[in-house]
């Protein structure tokens, strides 16, 4: 099976270009966000096809409009850049997730607000009842107060609107840029365990959290400052 190479940093400039082009729509990602978005796909609860997810890079509002190609080569060139970035990704989670370095600590054109709001759009469109289910569930286990925030915390506090207003008003942020690649590579431990096949020697029944409920008008435990129904508790929609 032939796999698209990894990137290189001058092939991500010639990404970055063409997503910056009038040849995108205007509501193309920019690199950080197709970073973010692609990040939390490779590492997330189940496969998702390509033809799902591309769409929503050059329409991040609608996942309706495309690009357009001056010829089937600049169209080839385009999407196996694109595929080979989320294998760069992939290779990188792969082999040593710590060492994972997002576009917005590579590069400072690139933010965190960006990168952040990439991922979480990912959440909200693939697979988002699981991914709400644990965001629910692992918030419930910091309650305010605790030293120790829930895993969504990070990305809420640095890529939604209501996230950063309370950011910007507690002068946190580099908390939350600090906190983003352990939440990562937490996110993918997670994900990658519930991904193995049941072990043959020792069949699991579905694992159950045992963990005190959060009331839909409650402040939401993950920090965002907004109740629970409005932040984790959200039902998963479509932009």
């Amino acid at each position: 099976m032939n796999r698209p190479p990894t990137l290189g940093d001058a092939d991500l400039e010639r990404l970055a270009a063409f997503l910056a082009s009038e040849s995108s729509p205007a509501n193309a990602m920019n690199l950080a966000q197709l970073e973010g978005f692609l990040t939390a796909i490779v590492i997330g609860p189940n496969v998702v096809p390509p033809s799902a997810w591309l769409p929503w890079l050059w329409d991040a509002e609608n996942g309706e409009d495309a690009p357009t190609f001056e010829s089937m080569a600049q169209a080839q060139e385009v999407l196996g850049l694109v595929m080979g970035f989320m294998n760069r990704i992939a290779e990188a989670f792969l082999h040593n997730p710590a060492a994972f370095q997002p576009a917005y600590l590579r590069d400072p054109r690139w933010s965190a607000q960006e990168w952040c709001a990439g991922f979480l759009q990912a959440t909200q469109t693939f697979d988002a009842e699981a991914w709400t289910r644990l965001w629910a569930a692992d918030a419930v286990r910091h309650l305010p107060g605790a030293d120790h925030a829930g895993w969504v915390t990070p990305f809420i506090r640095l890529g939604d609107d209501d996230g950063r207003a309370v950011t910007q008003r507690l002068g946190d942020a580099q908390r939350w840029v600090d906190a983003l690649v352990p939440t990562l590579v937490a996110l993918h431990g997670h994900w990658l365990a519930e991904r193995r096949p049941a072990m043959a020697s020792a069949p699991r029944g579905p694992q159950r959290r045992e963990a005190p409920k959060v009331g839909r008008n409650d402040p939401c435990p993950c920090g965002s400052g907004q109740k629970f129904k409005k932040c984790c508790g959200l039902a998963p929609t479509l932009h």
